[in-house]
């Protein structure tokens, strides 16, 4: 079950606790191949999704997307609460547990923006070029290029 993606996380803190790493495990299983399944989802897929088998089975697809990705919700808010540390003192993560927590979240949001912006643009048939009608994905800011960049 400990990994080097687990080792990551533990570097100059304490290891994961037995109860985390069960919590850790429970996460994994709620979530096993959720990420991968939105891996090449994007504005591309859809249309070849759309000429191969038309838009009356593409909306069932991105609906079955969206239901999964509430379902990896619904797991990282599982986490969230079962890697607190609750204590008489305190409660609250170890610093492992945080950095696993604040990865994986941050992996959900980019993946659920990428598929918000994909569904928007091609239900709506925008236009998301330098001039076009709607804005393109963005991820990070380059303030010395003064940009936004995907």
């Amino acid at each position: 079950m400990h990994d080097d993606v687990l080792a990551v996380h533990e570097y100059e803190t304490q290891q994961f606790t037995p109860a985390e790493l069960e919590a850790i495990a429970r996460y994994r299983e709620a979530t096993a191949g959720i990420p991968d399944t939105f891996d090449g989802f994007d504005l591309a897929h859809v249309h070849w999704h759309v000429s191969e088998f038309g838009p009356t089975q593409t909306y069932p697809m991105i609906r079955s997307l969206a239901t999964t990705l509430g379902n990896w919700y619904l797991a990282l808010d599982a986490a969230i609460g079962d890697l607190l540390t609750c204590t008489t003192e305190s409660s609250t993560y170890s610093t492992a547990a945080a950095r696993f927590l604040k990865a994986e979240s941050e992996t959900y949001h980019q993946v659920r923006q990428d598929f918000e912006h994909t569904v928007t643009v091609w239900s709506l048939g925008l236009d998301t070029s330098a001039t076009g009608d709607y804005p393109p994905a963005t991820r990070t800011l380059n303030l010395p290029g003064q940009s936004l960049e995907p």
